[in-house]
């Protein structure tokens, strides 16, 4: 009868909890006077300071590039953007015999590189300057890169003497009519790849699309663009676009697609212009290097009047629950909820004609747990982390129930206790400062992993070491008493 009854009833429990104060014998109602349940709540103060980041794994499907002033701080942020294209499985080359030869050369008429984004921050009318450079060798799926990773010729991701250009582009073109402007197809920049390339082993062509099509098309030579490994390891490693020159937009790069421009003969007669394309999609690396000023963000660190999600900064707001407290007289009991809610601080500091996005999606796991979460590419279990969204009418995000998380730092703490007879509470915590302790984290969530948000994202949290009391975590127990 209990197993059968104790879910329905805790359920009830919790909404008759919440609505009359007095439930010391809300159980004996609904129950077997001899299967009585007692129903007991509590609510805790939960600490909660910035805490700064330095090793944030980039492994963001996305990217940005441009350079901004945050407002808020009066520093500037800095992306650049590296990624890869791969040999897409639809690409169908042409015969040989119907390709279009200039004095017997396979030649293409030119080659781009299409950086496509879907959002940005600041104006995006402004003039931003970025510059293309092709990489020696490709980045390691095996390896994590944090954000500070910058490919350079010193450390070898950079190609010497390899192919470089430059662009000058804005987001928005006023030249071009609205319908056409706001297109899915529109929101691009390019980058010609048409100056003279030559590859590794020396030989020249006249732009980077004839080399794509004479290594395909060279004995052999077709192996190379079967799948992304073959093509990204022999014909195209990467290559890393570093922004140059304006200040005032950040866009968010979705992807990239490298296309080489040429002409076939069709029915024999006939002259066709063709392309190529070469896309960047999840499967393959993209990821953003981020430069800022460190001073200023370390200073927003220490403030305590609040606390920060700011990203790509790496302030992220760190939770000291109050375990011990919440178990203290219900070593018994079941603890079925345990709620948090977080509400925003709204910005004063604003200043400029924009403001930062707040982060839509936040991460909860405990603080040790960090590193292996995004180093194996996770997804939030509902048991030791957990996701949430940001919710307008409410102004901040809700837990509603990190019970299972709370369970878990208890049992380790005893479960040590219990292996070393005679330590203590504070030898405990001594060994293990962190052994309570949980961090908010802006993520980007999906069905298959979550990943660290490298978009431009700002906002603040009510809370602080100096307001200790600001923040609550919400407690129901039960237990059957004969």
């Amino acid at each position: 009868m209990k197993k059968n009854l104790i879910f329905p009833l805790i359920a009830l429990a919790s909404i008759f909890a919440s609505c009359d104060d007095n439930t010391d014998e809300l159980g004996y109602s609904i129950t077997n006077p001899t299967d009585r349940m007692v129903i007991d709540y509590g609510t805790f103060n939960v600490n909660s300071e910035t805490v700064k980041l330095d090793n944030i794994i980039s492994r963001s499907s996305t990217g940005n590039i441009g350079k901004i002033k945050d407002s808020e701080t009066g520093s500037y942020i800095t992306c650049n953007f590296l990624g890869q294209v791969y040999s897409m499985e639809s690409n169908t080359f042409p015969q040989k015999d119907s390709l279009i030869l200039t004095n017997g050369e396979i030649i293409a008429d030119s080659c781009k590189l299409y950086v496509y984004y879907t959002t940005y921050t600041g104006d995006s009318t402004v003039s931003m300057k970025c510059k293309f450079q092709e990489l020696a060798k490709p980045l390691s799926e095996s390896e994590t890169y944090n954000v500070d990773f910058k490919p350079t010729y010193e450390n070898g991701y950079l190609r010497k003497n390899g192919m470089t250009s430059s662009t000058v582009y804005s987001l928005v073109d006023n030249s071009i009519d609205d319908k056409t402007r706001q297109s899915n197809h529109y929101k691009n920049f390019n980058i010609l790849l048409n100056n003279e390339y030559t590859d590794v082993n020396g030989k020249k062509y006249n732009n980077y699309g004839t080399y794509i099509l004479n290594k395909y098309y060279e004995p052999g030579g077709s192996k190379n663009f079967k799948n992304s490994y073959s093509f990204i390891h022999n014909i195209c490693p990467g290559f890393y676009l570093e922004h140059t020159g304006g200040i005032g937009c950040m866009a968010n790069i979705a992807y990239t697609e490298l296309v080489v421009f040429f002409k076939v003969i069709k029915n024999g007669n006939t002259t066709k212009n063709t392309t190529l394309v070469f896309g960047g999609t999840e499967e393959v690396l993209q990821k953003t290097y981020i430069n800022q000023d460190q001073d200023i963000i370390d200073k927003m660190k220490d403030e305590g009047d609040h606390t920060y999600l700011k990203t790509p900064a790496g302030l992220y707001t760190q939770l000291t629950l109050p375990v011990d407290e919440i178990f203290t007289g219900h070593e018994s009991d079941t603890l079925n909820t345990a709620s948090i809610f977080i509400s925003r601080e709204n910005n004063t500091k604003e200043t400029s004609s924009y403001t930062f996005p707040i982060p839509t999606s936040i991460l909860l796991l405990p603080v040790d747990s960090v590193d292996n979460f995004f180093a194996k590419a996770n997804i939030a279990n509902n048991r030791n982390s957990y996701t949430a969204s940001y919710n307008s009418s409410t102004n901040g995000y809700n837990f509603s129930n990190i019970s299972n998380m709370m369970l878990i730092m208890k049992n380790a703490k005893q479960k040590y206790i219990a292996e070393h007879p005679g330590t203590t509470d504070e030898q405990y915590e001594a060994l293990y400062p962190k052994w309570n302790k949980a961090i908010i984290i802006p993520v980007i969530a999906s069905t298959t992993r979550v990943t660290h948000n490298m978009n431009i994202t700002s906002t603040k949290l009510v809370g602080g070491k100096d307001n200790p009391d600001a923040i609550k975590i919400s407690c129901i127990y039960s237990k059957f008493q004969k």
